[in-house]
């Protein structure tokens, strides 16, 4: 028997969650959609879009999104080996216990965030991350006025050394912005719990696809779009894929 229908036909494979290893052909799809869905919620109006949505103001889109599709990948990939690190230590039944109380949990928290947050379109928010940033901008500024010649600041290669630093700016904005955050924690718990190779694919569509409405069509849609209002869709998310476990735990 191969390695792939051995993990097919281990026992207590289940539709959805699979089993100690990658799941089941067949559960690669609801694993898809559900690791999809989990981080694109947790994103769309998160600190990553934002992030992204100021700096699509300063950088070429095909850089930045080159550069944020980077540092997601790397978190990413971070979070998704955590996650199969949890397979190889823990019991699989013990896994799908976890899972469901993390889902849960994070789903009760998101709810119960949302509900008490003040209710700040996207672009108001980003109005204001804008203005902190303009300020640190102009600080740094005249710094180098103070410590450099006029001549120094003119110089050919700036515009290239500018696009570069704000790259590697970027890139590290927004891995420390990833580390601890709910969609990375919760990118932890799915790939432990969910088929390795549809999580992969999934979250990694999901950065894609925030990241691309962040450059393009981020103030547009910010007009419309409230942390409150997708922190509580998360929530009711992550309490709809809890029950959902709890279901196939009792059934299988």
């Amino acid at each position: 028997m191969s390695f792939v229908q051995e993990l097919v036909t281990q026992p207590g494979a289940n539709p959805i969650i699979g089993n100690k290893h990658f799941g089941p052909t067949q559960a690669f799809y609801p694993s898809l959609a559900q690791s999809f869905l989990i981080i694109f919620l947790s994103e769309i109006a998160d600190r990553t879009f934002i992030i992204v949505l100021i700096y699509s103001l300063k950088l070429h889109w095909l850089p930045l999104i080159i550069t944020s599709m980077l540092s997601m990948a790397l978190m990413n990939i971070l979070a998704i080996v955590a996650g199969y690190t949890v397979i190889l230590l823990i019991p699989r039944n013990l896994i799908d216990w976890l899972g469901f109380i993390c889902f849960l949990g994070f789903g009760v928290f998101s709810v119960w965030e949302g509900i008490n947050m003040e209710s700040r379109s996207v672009k108001e928010e980003y109005e204001e991350e804008k203005e902190e940033h303009e300020k640190k901008e102009q600080e740094k500024r005249e710094q180098l006025i103070i410590n450099q010649n006029e001549d120094e600041i003119a110089d050919k290669d700036k515009g290239e050394k500018n696009t570069w630093m704000l790259c590697v700016e970027v890139f590290w904005l927004l891995c420390i912005s990833e580390l601890g955050d709910k969609s990375e924690i919760s990118t932890v718990t799915i790939a432990a719990v969910y088929n390795l190779y549809a999580v992969l694919i999934g979250t990694m569509l999901a950065y894609f696809a925030t990241i691309l409405i962040a450059t393009f069509l981020g103030l547009f849609i910010g007009q419309f779009l409230t942390e409150k209002m997708m922190t509580i869709i998360g929530g009711v998310l992550f309490i709809f894929f809890a029950i959902q476990i709890l279901i196939i735990k009792l059934i299988y």
